[in-house]
């Protein structure tokens, strides 16, 4: 699916995010959030969840913002998860479910804002991936230095009874994992222990 930027230009920031309004309001919002449980569902492509994954994407270094038009986009042609409280949008997940039964759900993007982390956001969103899946292993990849995205893949994988283990770069395609090469990730594999996919 092509998606038209200029259809979706009424979504994108009129000033950089120190100065767009709505950015701002949305960050004050995340300071005051209520103590509600966290509620993921699955984006829609349409201009106000692209807005909200480019909002993200602006406070969750070093993931690259996109224009709210290639957000749509990537919500059309993968599956894109929101975690929200009360309405206010606090994290993303990208996934891509392989293209044979035989291959891992990958797990492309998992971003949670600053002020919203340690309320369970980064595992409510993996949870909801795995359970999309159920019948698949996982992949995913970390950078060397994210030790909270380590820490989070070993909490993950214990939450559901998995293993873990490390895989060599070239195991999986790198556009599977959503990953560039020289930007030190390691790739992980995570087994559970209820996936008995069928070969095609």
């Amino acid at each position: 699916m092509n998606v038209n930027d200029r259809e979706y230009q009424v979504f994108e920031p009129s000033f950089p995010p120190g100065r767009d309004p709505k950015f701002i309001g949305w960050k004050g919002r995340l300071e005051t959030l209520s103590s509600s449980e966290v509620s993921i569902r699955q984006a829609t492509p349409v201009g106000q969840d692209g807005r909200r994954i480019k909002d993200l994407q602006a406070l969750c270094a070093p993931i690259s913002v996109q224009t709210v038009g290639a957000n749509v986009t990537t919500i059309a042609e993968r599956v894109v998860l929101l975690a929200e409280i009360d309405d206010v949008h606090l994290g993303f997940c990208v996934t891509f479910a392989g293209r044979q039964n035989a291959d891992p759900h990958f797990i492309q993007i998992l971003a949670v804002a600053p002020k919203a982390q340690r309320r369970g956001v980064g595992l409510a969103l993996l949870t909801a991936a795995a359970n999309r899946e159920p019948l698949r292993d996982m992949a995913l990849a970390t950078q060397d230095n994210n030790v909270a995205a380590l820490s989070l893949s070993d909490k993950f994988t214990s939450s559901i009874g998995a293993s873990i283990r490390r895989v060599n770069l070239g195991t999986y395609p790198d556009s599977d994992l959503g990953i560039s090469r020289g930007m030190g990730y390691r790739v992980w594999a995570i087994q559970r222990p209820c996936s008995h996919p069928q070969n095609e």
